[in-house]
């Protein structure tokens, strides 16, 4: 009786467990760890393992988890005084990182107006599991950088969707009803995310407190899953993105007197989950593509990581955030995201875009998912160094 999913998760295990080891006394990151697995046996490299929907379904609970985790810490109340770096710094980083990204492709490439529109699109995303992840480790989540990159990451989740819409139009050619599905999907998850804190605030904080009163440390787990992947499920079936849903559920338990508890609880299943979805993210990397267009996906890589750096800051400093907090944030969301991954491959599955731009856009999106530990750990000195020269704090 075959087990490919078996089969594929103990081999994920086995060289996930090899591979962590030989880096951890190196000090390497855990993240790179799962990326080079990913590669190694994926599709594109050994070959032992195939880019199936189940494994990466299964890979996707991780970032589910995460955001939850990451929802804990950040209440309701703390959520609306983050209105204005949500939709004014969020909405306008997404605007303009994806128009200026759009016209460079266009103009550098040479790729169609649509195919640049949906590239400009994937590379305005940041990787919301790898930014806040870091953050989480390193304690950095409530600071005001923190918050701030939380608040566009928050937004870009939400933009995903018009994109995700817009695709298969443009694939089949401008279609006047393909622009209203827009604006009614717009509507629909306005709808959905207003009836879920509602429905958290009446129902979801007091069903919870009654299962904590059992005392059962396994119902208390149990619940805390359920909570966490029935809220993912609402916001999938409204067609927004599962890391919305369930990043709302944490925020409306993290105004209950359980929040460290539930944090506790979910961090070892979000942990492993999480390598899961790193190794899928390894395997969509095509290893001969890349040293083919080395020298492009270089190019692109640089460009990416200046302009959203650059673009971040310059907007963090028009809505008053200090020189040194605006960078650093800038930095911190410099990468491509697991979102952007997804655009640019349902893109050329409708036909917008070619392998070899396909290949040059994964290669650039996963390398910088694969510094973004780096670019973590030295966003606050090079923030420091470049506005603050000769000075030694912000």
């Amino acid at each position: 009786m075959e087990q490919p999913i078996l089969t594929a998760v103990i081999l994920v295990l086995v060289a996930s467990v090899v591979t962590l080891a030989l880096f951890e006394p190196l000090g390497l990151p855990s993240l790179v760890a799962y990326l080079l697995v990913g590669a190694a046996v994926g599709p594109y490299g050994l070959a032992w393992i195939p880019h199936t929907a189940d494994l990466h379904s299964l890979a996707e609970l991780g970032v589910v988890l995460l955001l939850f985790t990451v929802g804990l810490e950040f209440s309701l109340a703390r959520l609306w005084t983050l209105r204005k770096q949500v939709f004014g710094l969020g909405g306008a980083q997404v605007a303009v990182t994806a128009t200026v990204a759009a016209v460079l492709a266009w103009a550098i490439a040479g790729i169609t107006p649509g195919a640049a529109f949906v590239l400009g699109g994937a590379l305005a995303l940041s990787s919301t599991a790898v930014v806040t992840r870091e953050l989480s480790r390193r304690g950095e989540l409530g600071g005001l950088h923190g918050r701030l990159s939380v608040a566009v990451l928050i937004f870009q989740d939400l933009a995903v969707v018009p994109f995700l819409i817009l695709i298969p139009v443009l694939g089949a050619g401008t279609d006047e009803t393909g622009w209203r599905a827009i604006g009614w999907a717009l509507v629909q998850g306005a709808i959905v995310v207003a009836a879920m804190i509602l429905a958290g605030r009446w129902v979801l904080r007091p069903v919870f407190r009654s299962v904590a009163a059992f005392g059962s440390a396994e119902l208390f787990t149990l619940a805390a899953l359920l909570f966490a992947l029935a809220a993912a499920w609402v916001t999938a079936f409204a067609g927004l993105s599962r890391a919305l849903g369930a990043f709302l559920a944490g925020a409306l338990l993290g105004e209950t007197e359980y929040r460290q508890r539930l944090a506790a609880e979910i961090r070892p299943f979000r942990d492993v989950l999480l390598g899961f979805f790193f190794v899928v993210i390894g395997m969509m990397l095509d290893l001969p593509a890349v040293l083919r267009w080395l020298p492009w996906i270089l190019l692109a890589l640089v460009l990416l990581l200046v302009l959203k750096t650059l673009t971040m800051t310059g907007l963090g400093r028009l809505l008053g955030v200090p020189r040194g907090t605006a960078m650093q944030a800038g930095i911190l969301l410099s990468q491509g995201g697991e979102f952007g991954l997804v655009l640019v491959t349902l893109a050329a599955a409708e036909g917008l875009l070619v392998e070899s731009a396909l290949q040059v856009v994964l290669a650039t999106i996963i390398l910088s998912i694969a510094l973004t530990p780096l670019l973590v750990a030295s966003a606050e000195p090079l923030a420091q160094a470049i506005c603050f020269p000769g000075a030694k704090r912000n």
